[in-house]
């Protein structure tokens, strides 16, 4: 069947343009008419052609929601008519139809209506963050960066984890004040001179046990490097599209456990999902909330800006929704 999808045509460029995809869900696969779409991050990168999944145009899209039109033989926990939020297998969701795995679709209560509310495949990349570094009770925990994912990131830390305390550094002033409104021990920015100061009491004090990485910079990388104590743990839960070095000799003597927090480095992340939206359902965590930004997907101009706001987060830009729905 012929649908229509949104693709990046060139460098910051958008359209709308056909695809095919097969009739017929396989035996293991559902067929999904898409009412939602967000735009993640790694999108804002493809709108500028890095890394690509080869030249253009390329239809993009991973964290779906909608309808479920039609279910393969082997699924028996889902029918025609369910709605559902994609979480896992696939990349071409920012279309009018999908087709996904079973297992990486989670089934949304009957009543859903507000699509923009249920992008929650990044939710679920956050229950694997901190499931992947397993927090213990009493654990220093410095998170760098509280932007979208840092603050979901957040609310788990500090409603649903045995962390101590938690130190947020945040450069942005209206992302502080995002933060501080969850209540963790300190939200800081490292380039104050109150943040310098922590910094130095914190690498003064040996570094904080757990140390997480959600700044995409090098700046932030490097920041969270130098809190990150001896034979702490060290995780790279951004996306760093280019070179980032560090100093061996201080990762080898000081013992440091480096976790890659990508979903791919969890061989069982599908069997995370149900859980990540247990959290959902018990306002653990609450993305909703920090959707700032939606347009229309035939409404090229509003999509460009969009698109625009997801790369240069001017407008107190936080995430980005593509809607296949007026309603």
């Amino acid at each position: 069947m012929k649908v229509n999808g949104v693709y990046v045509k060139d460098y910051m460029k958008l359209d709308v343009l056909q695809h095919e995809i097969p009739d017929e869900p396989g035996p293991n696969e559902v067929l999904v008419k898409t009412m939602s779409c967000g735009v993640c991050c790694w999108d804002s990168w493809l709108y500028r052609g890095v890394n690509a999944p080869g030249p253009y145009p390329y239809v993009i899209g991973h964290e779906g929601a909608g309808i479920i039109e039609k279910v393969g033989s082997e699924v028996k926990n889902l029918k025609p008519g369910d709605r559902v939020f994609a979480a896992y297998g696939g990349s071409n969701m920012m279309s009018e139809y999908f087709i996904n795995r079973k297992d990486g679709v989670i089934k949304l209560p009957d009543d859903v209506t507000d699509w923009a509310s249920v992008i929650y495949e990044p939710a679920c990349c956050v229950i694997n963050v901190v499931n992947t570094l397993d927090i213990q009770l009493g654990d220093h925990v410095v998170l760098v960066g509280a932007g979208y994912m840092g603050l979901q990131t957040l609310q788990v830390l500090t409603k649903g984890s045995q962390a101590g305390r938690i130190t947020v550094f945040e450069l942005r002033e209206d992302r502080r004040k995002m933060a501080q409104e969850l209540h963790p021990t300190e939200v800081l920015d490292p380039e104050s001179e109150d943040g310098k100061r922590v910094i130095e009491e914190i690498q003064n004090a040996g570094g904080a046990d757990v140390v997480i990485d959600f700044g995409a910079s090098t700046s932030g990388f490097e920041l969270a490097d130098s809190l990150t104590k001896q034979a702490g743990k060290l995780g790279i839960a951004t996306f760093h599209r280019g070179d980032v070095t560090f100093n061996g000799t201080k990762w080898h003597l000081g013992g440091l456990k480096v976790y890659n927090l990508s979903p791919f480095c969890n061989a069982h992340y599908p069997e995370l999902l149900p859980k990540a939206y247990e959290m959902i359902e018990k306002r653990v965590l609450a993305p909703e909330e920090y959707v700032t930004h939606t347009a229309y997907y035939k409404d090229l101009d509003a999509m460009e800006e969009l698109f625009q706001r997801a790369c240069d987060k001017k407008d107190n830009y936080m995430k980005g929704v593509v809607l296949f729905t007026k309603d």
